[in-house]
């Protein structure tokens, strides 16, 4: 007894399903990525320069005016 109007799915239907539901999860996934906040509000590459650290650890306390001074030198000039 056949059931239907005698039409089979055959293997390459599978493989269709089975694509259409990959790239289904695919966007789901991708579109909650863009859609979530990353961390601290900045971009996970995005690094201070060199001269932004230097201040913020002079503010900090953590070295002299003199050695700032020689440091910025150091960075600025190359020497």
């Amino acid at each position: 007894m056949m059931w239907g109007n005698g039409y089979e799915m055959g293997w390459w239907m599978w493989l269709v399903m089975g694509g259409g539901t990959l790239a289904f999860w695919i966007g789901v996934v991708l579109v909650i990525r863009a859609l979530l906040p990353t961390a601290g509000g900045k971009p996970a590459t995005a690094r201070p320069d060199a001269l932004t650290l230097l201040k913020e650890g002079l503010a900090r306390g953590e070295m002299s005016t003199e050695e700032y001074e020689l440091r910025r030198r150091l960075i600025v000039d190359g020497h």
